[in-house]
């Protein structure tokens, strides 16, 4: 029997009382859940005028939908397509408020969830508006923030770094329209539908905030655009190049030529067009190559010079294959578990081997059909992507699965120790797994069908589409077992768990070729060098040198690392000479026909110390032999398509 412990003259008001406010409750609920199923549309207005001083600022209008008051949360994008990791530049957000109807109002930051921000809205407030600036600083891991990008004479608007959204929202059913403001006279380029100037700012069409945010912005004083599509191609294909020094504008005609080519080569390998427009955003001022994947544009960061620069070529061409390549292997077809609602959510890196790595040997494949690099050139990178990955100690515990799943701890970890740690290797080890799934497809298909075919099959339809098409690993293997029945599940688990097998890949012995090593230089190291300022000596002594003659890494069952050697301590002297890195391989040259080990001097933490490097078997630079008695599978997917 229920017992009352009120009176029964006042339990019935109270139970009006808690109704009416579970009613409003309700109410208010219903009215939140109903603004975020049909948000308005979202205001963010730039300002890029100080982007050469590595600050921007942001102003975003948000339409409030509930009459009461209420806390609402917005977020900060943190997992960024792409990268592969939780990179959003959350600490570089500075100077933010918030107001309602232009009175500030308080918030605070959630104590867990540092990209996640409540809003304490009055009732009444028709517009909520974020204010807040981003820094520029050196991003380790992420090469694409301001600090990394701005210069006194060029920019890139990443409008993931400066953009808030409602918390707990699909991206795709936020609307927003974006404006920019830039320095005077600078011009700019972007994927970004129909831009016209308005007050001094270029406004572009409402799009979702995943479109936005997959639609970069570059801008600089020292611009030209390229115009690379190739007859009988309905969609435009342009390469917008920002440089420092006019020079660096005089892109070769026969350079341009070879672009053209790529798209061609492109056109012919997947028999489709995921986007409606196509933008190579080129930004010449880095230290080194680095690229950021979207679905109609790229965003790419060279050296100096870097298109025009006999010494980058290479590197530069395969750099803008690889981005272009990712529309439709990364952008159109992703990996399920790379596939997020939002930009909070937790990415697997599980495919990256697929995702990264086959696109990486699509990239070799397609700059040589296209001209972007020779025969001899790619034999020359494929050479150098074996050595490098027969110098990774870190193999013996860590396979090419783990690889990829920790792939956001890689893209940030030091360069030191990075032989025992091992990096995000599928640039290096997927393109010698794709090689051999080609060749097995050519061979037991008698030429007739290839990844080319799987490629068209796979990443192809529906021409035209630009969308997410998820993918898993079943409907991976099943898609090769449709383009020639094999046990490919067995194949790639092989490689992906394998731990320090006997050969690095069995890609090039698939393909009818071995790496050898001799004194003769391996052109793809020397652009490497080039590009990075190192010298990488791991397959001699075992050392990798910055030009300053710091150790960056070291092979520890090498001679140098027999030696004692480690990264970070100073190489000032050889052979009690000055150090320079010529030196230092004259030394290594003299010792093949001399007893004496070389003397190396170093600094580290204010102390001297001399070590005694064993070590008489030349510069060993690695090269491509062809293996006798096997068929050059190569030379066939090398041949260009679009003369077909």
């Amino acid at each position: 029997m229920a017992v009352s412990i009120f009176p029964k003259s006042k339990l019935l008001p109270l139970l009006l009382s808690c109704l009416r406010r579970f009613l409003m409750c309700a109410v208010m609920s219903a009215t939140i859940v109903l603004a975020q199923e049909k948000p308005s549309t979202i205001l963010l207005d730039v300002d890029a005028t100080t982007i050469s001083k590595k600050i921007l600022s942001a102003r975003e209008s948000f339409p409030v939908a509930s009459p009461l008051a209420h806390t609402v949360d917005l977020v900060y994008p943190k997992w960024i397509p792409g990268n592969h990791a939780p990179t959003g530049p959350i600490a570089d957000l500075v100077s933010l408020r918030f107001t309602a109807d232009g009175k500030v109002v308080e918030w605070i930051r959630d104590p867990v969830d540092m990209y996640r921000f409540h809003i304490a809205v009055p009732a009444g407030t028709n517009l909520l508006v974020a204010e807040f600036s981003l820094v520029g600083a050196y991003l380790a891991g992420n090469d694409f923030g301001p600090g990394n990008t701005s210069t006194p004479v060029q920019g890139d608007v990443n409008w993931d770094q400066l953009v808030l959204y409602p918390a707990d929202t699909i991206a795709d059913q936020v609307t927003i329209t974006a404006s920019v403001k830039l320095p005077d006279r600078w011009s700019y380029a972007t994927a970004l539908p129909h831009p016209s100037q308005q007050g001094g700012a270029i406004h572009f069409d409402p799009v979702s905030l995943t479109t936005l945010i997959d639609s970069p912005l570059m801008c600089g004083s020292i611009m030209r655009e390229f115009d690379i599509t190739p007859k009988g191609v309905s969609q435009r294909h342009l390469i917008d190049l920002f440089e420092e020094s006019p020079e660096g504008l005089n892109v070769p005609a026969e350079r341009i030529a070879a672009y053209r080519n790529l798209v061609s080569e492109a056109g012919a390998l997947f028999r489709s067009h995921h986007y409606a427009s196509y933008h190579f955003l080129v930004e010449a001022q880095s230290e080194t190559n680095d690229g950021l994947e979207h679905h109609q544009s790229s965003d790419e960061q060279i050296p100096q010079l870097g298109m025009v620069n006999a010494s980058f070529s290479a590197e530069a061409g395969t750099l803008l294959a690889h981005e272009m390549i990712h529309s439709w292997n990364g952008k159109f077809r992703r990996p399920a578990d790379l596939t997020t609602p939002d930009y909070q959510q937790p990415m697997v890196g599980d495919l990256l081997w697929v995702y990264e790595g086959l696109t990486s040997y699509w990239a070799e494949v397609l700059a040589t059909r296209s001209g972007l690099e020779t025969g001899a050139q790619v034999k020359d990178r494929l050479a150098l992507f074996q050595a490098e990955l027969d110098t990774r100690t870190g193999r013996g515990w860590r396979d090419l699965q783990d690889v990829s799943r920790s792939a956001q701890l890689l893209y940030s970890a030091s360069q030191q120790w990075t032989v025992l740690r091992r990096s995000t290797d599928y640039y290096r080890e997927g393109p010698l797994l794709w090689l051999q799934v080609d060749s097995i497809l050519r061979e037991k298909s008698k030429g007739g069908r290839s990844l080319d075919t799987f490629a068209a099959e796979f990443f192809g339809p529906p021409d035209g589409a630009v969308m997410v098409k998820p993918y898993t690993y079943e409907d991976l293997v099943d898609a090769l077992n449709r383009v020639a029945p094999f046990d490919w599940d067995g194949l790639l688990k092989g490689n992906l768990l394998a731990v320090r097998p006997k050969a690095v890949s069995p890609g090039l012995e698939a393909a009818g070729w071995k790496v050898v090593y001799s004194d003769e230089p391996n052109q793809a190291v020397i652009d490497a060098e080039t590009t990075s300022q190192q010298v990488d000596l791991s397959t001699s002594i075992g050392l990798v040198i910055d030009q300053d003659g710091t150790i960056i890494d070291i092979v520890p069952d090498s001679a140098a690392g027999r030696a004692g050697l480690a990264p970070a301590l100073k190489l000032m002297g050889v052979n009690h000479r000055v150090y320079t890195a010529d030196l230092l391989r004259q030394a290594i040259v003299n010792a093949e026909t001399a007893p004496q080990a070389i003397n190396l001097l170093t600094l580290t933490n204010g102390y001297y110390e001399e070590y005694s490097v064993d070590y008489h078997q030349g510069l060993r630079s690695p090269h491509l032999s062809r293996i006798a008695g096997r068929p050059d599978l190569l030379a066939a997917i090398l041949q260009p398509r679009r003369l077909e």
